[in-house]
């Protein structure tokens, strides 16, 4: 495969992957929001006399999270794409899959998989979880995006090359 697929590729999952984090957690924040409504010690909770209602609560999560999560992708994890391509396109030809991702990385991907884990484990509330897999699907999905503009222009780079 091309170094350009490599990198389209990396996106691809990384979309996916954030896009699930945010059905998830949007989930999590909507099914507290609309259930246990006698409920007075959540989150959700007690944000609503505030804010005008529990929907309006649940709704300022989510943009909290979106916010976080645009704010990781843009100046946080855009550093991780651009060392990845940088990695990919400096590949000698034929690119193999182990040589696509550092050992750095992959436990950087292991770790947050572990810590998705482990607030399942350790009981964090729901409406907690949904921001935080609000903020880390967005922000997957802004980091995604930057993988798509440079898997485009390092297939110009490339054609220019030849």
């Amino acid at each position: 495969m091309s170094k350009t697929t490599w990198i389209a590729i990396s996106g691809g999952i990384w979309f996916i992957v954030g896009m699930g984090l945010m059905v998830l957690g949007l989930n999590f924040i909507v099914l507290k929001a609309r259930l246990d409504l006698m409920e007075t010690t959540s989150l959700i909770a007690r944000l609503s006399p505030l804010v005008g209602g529990r929907e309006q609560a649940a709704m300022g999560l989510i943009i909290c999270g979106l916010l976080l999560g645009f704010i990781k992708g843009r100046f946080v994890l855009i550093k991780t794409v651009k060392r990845v391509v940088t990695r990919i396109i400096s590949l000698p030809m034929p690119v193999k899959i182990s040589h696509v991702y550092s050992k750095g990385y992959l436990l950087l991907i292991m770790g947050m998989i572990l810590l998705g884990l482990s607030m399942k484990w350790l009981g964090i509330p729901q409406e907690i979880r949904g921001t935080i897999d609000v903020a880390i699907g967005s922000a997957l999905i802004n980091g995604a995006m930057a993988y798509f503009r440079l898997a485009f222009s390092s297939a110009k780079q490339l054609e220019k090359q030849k």
